[in-house]
């Protein structure tokens, strides 16, 4: 039986809505932007599929996590609605998709090249949430000063990594953490580092 569901309602009206939303957070690293169409492909979040609908086609070959890549419903609709060719090379991917608990490190995806470090892995790195959990404290281009970003359910090692291993501008991968209809980017440009709560004394 087929799983295909429905995507964008107006293809192209919905993807340009979207790529404004996805342009204004990478341009503004740590703002928690909503996508508002309703298409949701398999188990992953409607931001996600919104994404993956917007910024994924035939000439983009995408990763997918080991929970993703057996999500039938998302694969068959990804094929339908994207055609994005499938692979299992990390260094390969234009876009990876994967939950934040199952990723360890960046390691193996494309960071970019000298000539083109644009030519890098975005990662779609889908959440429990991006209202609470660990703040991480982001700075660069796009932050007056600094700006803080909640986020739950990454593995603790990726958590790690997200602050010492991810990039060495102007190499890196970019990221967009999804959790529900919610959007908040990080580019490969900004710095990150963990607040952590100071103990009191009684």
């Amino acid at each position: 039986m087929s799983k295909i569901t429905a995507g964008f309602e107006s293809p192209v009206h919905d993807a340009q809505q979207v790529f404004r939303e996805l342009m204004e957070a990478m341009s503004r690293p740590g703002k928690q932007v909503s996508l508002d169409y309703t298409a949701q492909f398999g188990t992953t979040s409607r931001a996600a599929t919104q994404v993956l609908l917007t910024l994924s086609d035939n000439a983009t070959s995408l990763w997918l996590s080991e929970r993703f890549n057996s999500d039938e419903a998302l694969v068959e609709n990804i094929r339908f609605h994207c055609a994005a060719p499938l692979t299992g090379q990390k260094c390969e991917s234009a876009f990876a998709l994967a939950r934040g608990s199952e990723l360890e490190d960046f390691e193996g995806f494309n960071v970019g090249s000298e000539h083109y470090p644009d030519r890098s892995t975005t990662l779609i790195i889908e959440v429990d949430s991006l209202r609470e959990g660990d703040v991480l404290l982001l700075a660069g281009p796009g932050i007056q000063s600094t700006t803080k970003m909640k986020v739950k359910g990454l593995n603790p090692l990726l958590l790690l990594a997200l602050v010492t291993k991810r990039s060495h501008f102007p190499h890196g991968v970019d990221i967009l953490f999804t959790s529900g209809s919610d959007v908040i980017a990080l580019p490969r440009s900004t710095e990150v580092t963990l607040e952590v709560e100071e103990a009191t004394c009684m």
